[in-house]
């Protein structure tokens, strides 16, 4: 059964140890996949801002292409035979049919004769001079609409995914619904509720700007065959980190238990297996500034093995160690699990006793006075020895620190020993001042 129970304890710490191991590998790994997705994302929405504002920029520079080419055309409607003549000739039907012909607009003075040019138009115009004297205007124009924007889309490297869009006054004009809202934020656009990544660039024309823009979702979708193989990645050294915690686990389950067993060694009286001075005055402290804190009671019992050096001198040390051993038992034995043992020093052992009061601890003290009374060894010759103990019992808050609880405790122990041994005496308040004494003294 005992066997069975240590087996089954080792393969727990085992399994502990390879979980410890295991969630530091993943939190750790999680930190990198996480650094590595985050700067990945950003990268990509750099690059794909990048690309998008070199397009609305390169868009933008053509328009003074199609400016001059406007100019051009101007001119040399401006300069042919026939549009001279019926400038010349005064006859506005004539100038009129010359302009349609040339789909142009011919001022002269108020008159503007010719084609109609509607909409928001970019312009080109040239005279008609005679003498230095300007005759008429020759104007031509272009529409800022899909054709406009196509001849922009034409010579501009735009992505894949991508496209350009005319915005004029937070209101489409082509490339997209003509006349929607739109709203630029941030390197963000929304047209009827979808969102785009967005660069403008302002044409110089009729205060228009034209927009890059690619859907969010495509941005995004550019890094997912990146993503894939990073995860991917992630789920393999999951599978290597699984594999290694499990290699890890016994060593690390060794290294635990070390840790354990060198913090209990730390703490406890190698002889006794109860707790040791260092650990004594360490608990005292929390169980008093604890009953300190919630106004609540605190004892200690001070023990200490009747004729024990007579015991060690007479018997040998080997029977002295068995009789400390049992006596630390009983102490054990007659305790609640809050409670704690310690040996004190030599023959003498201590127990804390939290939220119990003087009474209480009398009580207990008297316990485990009866049962060491009731104990005999076997000596070396057959013969058997009967031992007894001294008690001295003292509490907060009658005394209020570490040193005094203690000091009070130690005298009721010497009024035990005064009293003929194989007693139990309790610090009272009137005790108080030989206390002072002793400690002042010490």
């Amino acid at each position: 059964m005992e066997r069975r129970f240590k087996s089954r304890y080792g393969r727990f710490a085992l399994l502990r140890a390879a979980a410890v191991v295991f969630v530091v590998i993943v939190a750790l790994l999680g930190l990198v996949l996480f650094a590595i997705d985050r700067n990945a994302r950003a990268s990509n929405e750099h690059q794909a801002r990048a690309d998008l504002a070199s397009a609305a920029r390169v868009a933008a520079a053509d328009v003074s292409t199609i400016r001059a080419n406007l100019r051009a055309q101007a001119a040399e409607v401006a300069s042919s035979e026939s549009v001279q003549r019926a400038v010349l000739s005064g006859d506005s039907k004539e100038i009129a049919a010359v302009a349609r012909a040339h789909h142009a607009q011919i001022q002269i003075g108020l008159r503007t004769l010719g084609v109609r040019l509607p909409g928001i138009q970019m312009h080109g115009s040239a005279t008609i001079a005679d003498r230095g004297q300007e005759l008429a205007r020759v104007i031509v124009g272009i529409r800022l609409d899909r054709s406009f924007l196509d001849a922009l889309a034409y010579a501009a490297p735009v992505p894949p995914q991508s496209a350009l869009v005319l915005v004029r006054n937070g209101r489409v004009l082509a490339g997209g619904p003509v006349g929607a809202a739109v709203r630029l934020s941030n390197g963000r656009l929304k047209i009827l509720g979808l969102t785009f990544a967005a660069e403008l660039h302002p044409l110089g024309v009729a205060r228009a700007n034209v927009v890059a823009v690619e859907p969010v979702a495509a941005v995004d979708a550019a890094i997912a065959p990146f993503r894939r193989r990073l995860f991917f990645a992630a789920a393999l050294t999951l599978a290597l980190a699984a594999a290694l915690a499990v290699r890890l686990a016994r060593p690390a389950a060794r290294m635990l238990a070390d840790l354990k067993h060198l913090r209990r060694q730390a703490e406890t009286d190698g002889l006794t297996s109860v707790a040791n001075r260092r650990k004594f005055d360490e608990r005292l402290d929390e169980e008093l500034e604890h009953a300190r804190r919630l106004t609540t009671n605190m004892s200690l019992v001070l023990a200490d093995i009747d004729n024990f050096k007579s015991i060690n001198d007479r018997f040998g040390h080997q029977t002295g160690d068995a009789v400390i051993k049992a006596v630390a038992e009983a102490f054990s034995g007659s305790v609640r699990d809050i409670d704690l043992v310690a040996r004190f020093g030599g023959e003498e052992f201590a127990a804390v006793l939290p939220g119990t009061n003087l009474m209480g601890a009398r009580r207990l003290a008297e316990r485990v006075r009866k049962a060491v009374e009731a104990m005999t060894f076997e000596l070396p010759d057959g013969g058997r020895v009967a031992v007894t103990a001294s008690f001295g019992v003292a509490s907060f808050p009658t005394y209020g620190s570490p040193g005094a609880v203690i000091a009070a405790a130690d005298l009721a122990l010497y009024d035990a020993k005064e009293q003929g041994k194989n007693c139990v005496a309790t610090a009272s308040a009137k005790d108080g001042a030989r206390v002072a004494a002793g400690a002042f003294a010490s």
